[in-house]
């Protein structure tokens, strides 16, 4: 059973704080910083089915939106697990873009910055998947 976090790369030498379990299931990453990027590591999320997805959105230009934009949202629209979305403003934001139909079951927006939205992201999927195994 697998956690995946989809996220922007890491400044050079910023500590990990992503553990390596939670809630009894494995934490792996994944780095993108483009449009591109967040769509292949969508589509080994579709064929890996993680347990639980978290997805970082990525800021870019807006013609990256546009040429992007629409096989983002069928990618998230054909992903077989739920997704949490991080975002640092309403403006970043997948759903603010895409409007996608497999809507995210929670979006975290905040503005403290990316630690603070990632440990925040991390509660929310380990307590979705406690309540999973005990049947809540």
């Amino acid at each position: 059973m697998t956690i995946l976090l989809i996220r922007q790369a890491s400044p050079q030498g910023a500590p990990d704080l992503v553990p390596a379990q939670l809630a009894g299931h494995a934490v792996f990453c994944q780095d993108c910083s483009t449009l591109p990027a967040l769509l292949a590591c969508l589509d080994q999320a579709r064929d890996s089915r993680p347990d639980c997805l978290l997805i970082e959105a990525v800021h870019v230009e807006p013609a990256q939106w546009t040429e992007h934009g629409q096989a983002l949202c069928a990618a998230l629209d054909a992903l077989p697990v739920p997704y949490i979305e991080m975002a640092a403003n309403d403006d970043d934001g997948l759903d603010a873009h895409l409007h996608p139909q497999h809507a995210p079951v929670a979006r975290v927006v905040c503005s403290s910055g990316r630690d603070d939205a990632c440990r925040l992201s991390l509660a929310i999927a380990e307590r979705r998947l406690l309540s999973a195994a005990v049947g809540v």
